[in-house]
């Protein structure tokens, strides 16, 4: 609506209920922090198209007024003021004991939003100079305009969400380098950050900065516990980057329906010798001396157990049921079939567990041997797509809209891969021992970039 506007054409927005200050952020982000926009009561892509149509069909004076006097719309402050996140000034705490004065600042970082809910520790100026030191950038260093509300991370605001999560002066070259990532996305990081979907972001690490920081790649890789404490302070560090820099603030710029705890912190390494196959970082060209990080929006988090089967394909089977249950909704949506690929649509992060793994390697399989059988596993039948599409067969692209004159016989016998392509899967392996992988459906191609200033 805003490249509209810039060209000279008026608009009128239309927000749901409850998406106002969504509404509101956004247009502030990209330069027109008064937008006219009309509310409809409901989420029209939550109930039916005749509730929809008369919802926006009540509405219509609204968009009309707003489209030819738009001095009269209602006064955007109606809404609310959106809050002031960034003080001008440092802030002071003072308690009848440091105790109280934490407890003070953990209170006010939360009633302002720039908390995630758990404690904090104090982002001092001595500590946030400490963890500055960490790289070899400036402070006022520009990294970029970090999605989605393209706030300007500069690296001392991004230390100052390190020293927050807890992090130590050698993990802001990671945080740095994750901020990359996501700014490398572009508008397809914009989607999963701000969408009503458990859409989180998880880090993958690569290459020898996994032992020097330490992370586990064993058991319980993924938390909670001493073993896995940088892992959970960089996974938080980074969802307060996201918060503070990028604006990614819940119920402002994330309007997710329920909520996910993965979104507290998601991180993760493969090791670095031992694996079973070449690294995610080594399949996209970088040497095995390089450090990366990979950014992945995901959700679902299945597990995918299996200790009972010891040939590729009988273990696989039990991966690709469940890339099935999960991954189905994308393949067809978002999809156009030539080319059969949009940049926005789905795929799959598989972790592969070691004894997983290998049983493939002791069969001789390759990664990509394995990706390829997962995707011919992945396929979903047009009768499960029915449930998904009958109500509203105008969520689909037009070239799919056949499947839905089909019988329900001709609907059980005809089936598509879940996702574009094999690329669509990524597999990583890490993890401890015993028959447990995991599935993480994903929202488009992750992002490598190489960590580098580290002092």
């Amino acid at each position: 609506m805003i490249y509209l506007e810039r060209k000279g054409i008026p608009t009128v927005s239309v927000a749901s209920a409850g998406f106002e200050k969504d509404t509101l952020a956004s247009a502030r982000v990209f330069g027109m922090p008064r937008v006219p926009f009309a509310v409809v009561p409901d989420v029209i892509t939550s109930v039916p198209p005749e509730r929809s149509k008369a919802s926006i069909a009540e509405r219509i004076d609204v968009v009309v007024r707003g489209l030819t006097d738009p001095e009269a719309m209602p006064d955007l402050a109606d809404t609310g003021p959106l809050p002031e996140r960034l003080p001008g000034e440092p802030l002071d705490f003072d308690g009848a004991d440091q105790l109280d004065a934490l407890a003070q600042f953990n209170e006010t970082f939360l009633e302002n939003g720039w908390s995630d809910g758990l404690p904090l520790l104090p982002p001092t100026p001595e500590r946030v100079s400490e963890i500055l030191a960490g790289s070899t950038l400036e402070p006022e260093h520009i990294i970029g305009l970090l999605p989605p509300g393209m706030g300007i991370a500069t690296v001392q605001k991004i230390a100052v969400s390190a020293a927050m999560a807890g992090c130590e002066p050698s993990h802001l070259p990671v945080l740095i380098a994750a901020c990359e990532a996501v700014i490398k996305m572009g508008s397809r990081a914009r989607q999963w950050l701000m969408s009503t979907s458990p859409d989180a972001p998880i880090m993958l690490l690569n290459g020898p900065i996994v032992d020097e920081l330490g992370l586990n790649t064993g058991k319980a890789s993924l938390g909670p516990g001493k073993q896995s404490r940088v892992n959970i302070v960089l996974g938080r560090a980074f969802r307060l980057v996201l918060m503070n820099v990028g604006h990614n603030y819940p119920t402002e710029m994330d309007m997710d329906t329920i909520g996910a705890p993965s979104k507290f912190s998601l991180c993760a390494a493969e090791p670095v010798k031992g694996g079973p196959w070449e690294s995610l970082a080594e399949e996209r060209g970088f040497p095995t001396s390089a450090s990366t990080v990979t950014v992945a929006g995901v959700r679902n988090l299945i597990d995918a157990a299996d200790l009972n089967n010891f040939t590729p394909e009988r273990v696989l089977n039990t991966v690709a049921g469940g890339i099935r249950g999960g991954g189905g909704y994308f393949g067809i949506r978002w999809s156009d079939p030539d080319p059969y690929d949009r940049e926005g649509g789905g795929g799959a992060l598989v972790i592969l567990c070691p004894d997983h793994a290998r049983v493939c390697t002791d069969a001789g399989w390759s990664k990509d041997m394995v990706r390829d059988y997962l995707w011919a596993k992945t396929r979903v039948t047009v009768s499960g797509l029915h449930n998904g599409f009958k109500a509203n067969p105008d969520w689909l692209l037009p070239p799919w809209r056949w499947i839905m004159d089909l019988s329900p016989e001709e609907a059980g016998r005809t089936s598509f891969p879940a996702f574009n392509r094999p690329e669509r899967i990524e597999i990583v392996s890490f993890g401890g021992p015993a028959g447990k992988s995991m599935v993480m459906m994903t929202n488009g191609p992750s992002q490598t970039v190489e960590v580098q200033n580290r002092s």
